[in-house]
């Protein structure tokens, strides 16, 4: 079990700090918008005569798509990226799914609070995990409805041994993105050492029925599923 959250504390650690720099829309599942604390300042006007800019020139419009020529793909969305991931094959097929939606829940539309998220992530890879812990929890309190917030909240709480936090936190987290696969490896992982394997079993199975390829799951799996049901539960 040791070896299970060492590998989910991995998980966290490797999500994709360099792509938090670029703003991706807001995602719908994480319950709200998350105010904009203008950390960061937005874009300088466009300067006097300039193309689009007030008594300038108006812009040149888009040259039209070369005839045959097909229309990009859009984006798949988080769904069907979800889908893709329920059917991975193998851990190698499965990873960069894992990390496009990792990116993904690690923005918020709000540059300030991913800035913050950038900067745990970046204390938490310096091991320095005190600051990262302050960090997240200021977080957590300027933007609640920021669910990657409190899931590097849970994971810095469970360094800290600090169950409780990481509980609620987990809870919180699951609440804005019930479709996070790590949280809900990391919630097994934590009702395994309050014994709670019924449950922890659960979180488990929810946690491989969207990613089956999360290392170690299927041995956690096996070994409760033996254990709940011994106890004749």
């Amino acid at each position: 079990m040791l070896a299970m959250r060492q590998m989910l504390f991995s998980l966290v650690l490797l999500a994709p700090i360099a792509g938090m720099a670029v703003a991706q829309p807001a995602d719908p599942h994480q319950g709200g918008d998350v105010p904009d604390l203008q950390v960061t300042p937005g874009p300088a006007p466009a300067p006097k005569g300039a193309p689009g800019a007030q008594g300038g020139p108006p812009p040149q419009a888009q040259a039209p798509r070369a005839a045959g020529r097909p229309a990009p793909k859009p984006p798949e969305t988080d769904d069907q990226l979800l889908a893709k991931l329920a059917k991975a094959a193998d851990q190698r097929a499965a990873r960069p799914i894992e990390r496009e939606l990792r990116a993904r829940w690690a923005h918020t539309g709000s540059p300030s609070a991913d800035l913050l998220l950038k900067r745990v992530d970046q204390a938490m890879e310096a091991h320095d995990f005190d600051t990262a812990h302050d960090i997240a929890v200021k977080l957590t309190a300027i933007a609640p409805n920021f669910a990657e917030a409190w899931h590097r909240r849970a994971t810095l709480a469970t360094q800290k041994d600090d169950y409780e936090d990481a509980l609620s936190s987990l809870r919180r987290t699951l609440t804005l993105q019930p479709k996070n696969f790590v949280a809900l490896a990391e919630l097994g992982s934590i009702l395994e050492e309050y014994n709670d394997k019924a449950h922890a079993l659960d979180a488990y199975k929810q946690a491989k029925a969207i990613d089956p390829q999360i290392e170690g799951i299927g041995d956690r799996i096996k070994e409760l599923t033996k254990s709940v049901e011994g106890q004749g539960i």
